[in-house]
């Protein structure tokens, strides 16, 4: 199998390239419409902000000429626009959704809400949904999932970001007869209490918003990727928020070893100190396998490391979309009921009264949980978290239960869906005041 060869056999044999729409035109989405514009048998062809202009520009700055863009809210005319050769820009993030041809819809907001939103009406379309939104995925994903299968298409997150690496690395092991110990996330320094006023400089200087700097910096990103590898796995996690042991590449499995945390196996975790990258330990007790892997350089085992160093997130997340179309399979997707939840810890003391501020926010940061003891434990989801007001005072580094809080947003789709989910799955459901 060759993605790139079997995307230009599909363009040659339908006369089109792949269509893809991408909804939120930020730094990922704009760099995610630049590199569909180069990849033979795709194109960017709607692009959708809910600022208009940032659609136009994302389509400018991959290339397309201010005569070859069009701007259009309706899906007719602009099915119309797309057949004649046209780009399409658009206010409307579901627009997508309803124009024929449009073969996948990519949503790269960073939003649960918008997220949340777009999904369901892609899917109740008959379209394929790739998200760049592993937020969305780790808080409602089991049920998108649920409802894409239904619906006969796919429900994904991406190649290129962490957990969609490793989701790769995972099925590469898998299949060659390999047993995954451990998923690696590789992250170079953890600030636990990192806010947005603390990372304004490096969003500012990176072009990134303030609290996706904060959500990264603080360990919550980390904590929700390994979550949505472990329900895309079934891989467990050895202890809340996992070890995260300072390490090296050339010291990591004597580390680990040392450390038990092969005993707790197949587990999600990460590394501090190794500056970027994602890797997989596999263990094999087979002679033959040893004695290969031996003359293959890759040690005397029984552990063994297959490290991947880059992160190309939206260089490689196109093939996630083309992976959709050409095989109708996700890269990663939650695998049925949530092994993982990621919960809520109070970044700061807390008072009663105070509605938290969510995910890369002042007030609380996520650590990963198994989803049983997140259930006995009655944890608030760091997903939901934004749209709770505490009822009692919570103090720095406790976590959040839903005892703590209550919600006023009864028509709020996340709360909504994420209660579906519970329900299905047999969790804690939200509860409104």
């Amino acid at each position: 199998m060759n993605i790139f060869v079997d995307l230009e056999r599909r363009m040659r044999a339908r006369g089109r390239p792949v269509r893809a729409a991408v909804v939120g035109t930020g730094y990922f989405g704009s760099g995610l419409i630049r590199r569909l514009s180069v990849i033979k048998g795709m194109t960017a062809a709607v692009a959708a902000n809910r600022t208009l202009e940032r659609a136009i520009d994302a389509l400018r700055s991959a290339g397309v000429a201010d005569s070859a863009i069009r701007v259009c809210d309706d899906p007719i005319a602009a099915e119309a626009l797309l057949d004649d050769g046209y780009f399409v820009a658009t206010s409307s993030l579901t627009l997508a959704a309803h124009i024929p041809s449009v073969d996948v819809v990519m949503e790269a907001t960073g939003n649960i809400v918008v997220g949340s939103e777009v999904a369901l009406e892609v899917i109740r379309s008959g379209k394929h949904f790739v998200a760049a939104n592993p937020e969305t995925q780790c808080t409602i994903g089991a049920l998108l999932g649920r409802l894409a299968e239904q619906a006969g298409v796919v429900y994904s997150d991406v190649d290129g970001d962490q957990a969609g690496i490793l989701k790769d690395l995972y099925d590469y092991c898998v299949g060659l007869g390999l047993e995954p110990l451990v998923a690696g996330n590789c992250k170079g320094v953890l600030k636990r209490y990192a806010t947005p006023g603390t990372q304004a400089a490096f969003a500012t200087a990176n072009g990134i918003q303030p609290w996706m700097a904060s959500a990264a910096a603080d360990g919550t990103k980390l904590n929700i990727e390994q979550a949505i590898l472990a329900n895309a796995t079934g891989m467990g996690v050895a202890v809340m928020g996992m070890v995260g042991p300072q390490t090296s590449v050339e010291t990591l499995l004597a580390d680990f070893e040392r450390l038990g945390l092969f005993e707790h196996g197949p587990i999600v975790e990460y590394t501090l100190g190794i500056p970027s990258g994602t890797f997989m330990v596999v263990r094999s007790e087979d002679a033959y396998v040893r004695a290969d892997l031996q003359y293959l350089k890759m040690g005397g085992g029984p552990y063994y490391m297959l490290y991947r160093p880059h992160v190309l997130v939206h260089y490689a997340a196109p093939l996630s979309a083309a992976e959709a179309v050409l095989y109708g399979t996700p890269t990663i997707a939650p695998r049925g009921a949530p092994v993982a939840e990621v919960a809520t810890f109070a970044k700061r003391d807390l008072r009663a009264g105070q509605r938290l501020d969510g995910i890369g926010g002042f007030d609380t940061y996520g650590l990963i949980v198994a989803a049983a003891q997140s259930a006995r434990e009655n944890l608030l989801p760091i997903g939901i978290c934004e749209f709770a007001t505490l009822t009692r005072d919570v103090r720095q580094d406790e976590p959040v239960s839903y005892d703590a809080v209550m919600f006023e947003e009864a028509d709020n789709p996340v709360l909504q869906l994420r209660r579906q989910q519970d329900a299905f799955f047999g969790a804690p459901s939200v509860a409104y005041a």
